[in-house]
């Protein structure tokens, strides 16, 4: 029998974060970084939204290693306010492929927030129904990829788009691990 659940958190950021036309903001980033390494090595894969200064995630893999993380995220100084909405047990994962998929407060969250009559994206405030929309979204939505122009990733189904894909999150994650580092050094010297 399976041992595999999903939660599903929000929290909200003790940092300031800046204008999302600016891209990814550095401390989300680094969080990125971070989470894509510690979750391939712990075996747990998920999503994450970020916008307007609060976080959604889901969290999927064997439930001794999503507790052990939630539990470190109750101590993590960048997060406040952790709140799980959701946990269930699970079959197989959502986000086989995704140790940490990034996807940004962006046209269709926004749309989905307006049907709902939200102006803002703060979970705190989502009903279940919406907690299933944004997942959905989370499970279709293209990773957030700043160096690759939207009209790239057309005919995703052949086997350049996969191509695409993995490069795209290859970069992604090399470019938080190196915020990582330069953040490392930058204390380092303080």
């Amino acid at each position: 029998m399976s041992n595999l659940v999903q939660i599903v958190y929000i929290s909200r950021s003790t940092f300031k974060p800046f204008p999302a036309e600016r891209g990814i903001e550095p401390t989300v980033a680094r969080i990125l970084a971070q989470s894509r390494i510690n979750n391939a090595r712990r075996g747990l894969v998920g999503a994450l939204y970020f916008g307007d200064g609060c976080f959604f995630q889901c969290l999927e893999g064997e439930s001794d290693e999503v507790d052990r993380l939630y539990a470190a995220l109750l101590e993590d100084p960048r997060h406040s306010d952790l709140k799980v909405l959701s946990r269930r047990p699970i079959d197989h994962s959502g986000f086989e492929s995704w140790s940490m998929k990034y996807v940004p407060l962006d046209a269709p969250m926004k749309e989905l927030l307006g049907q709902r009559g939200m102006a803002t994206f703060d979970p705190y405030h989502f009903d279940e129904e919406t907690v299933r929309r944004v997942l959905e979204l989370l499970r279709t939505r293209v990773e957030a990829a700043p160096a690759v122009h939207p009209a790239d990733v057309q005919g995703e189904a052949d086997g350049a788009g996969k191509a695409l894909r993995y490069a795209r999150w290859a970069l992604g994650t090399a470019a938080a691990a190196l915020l990582v580092a330069a953040g490392t050094a930058v204390a380092s010297l303080a």
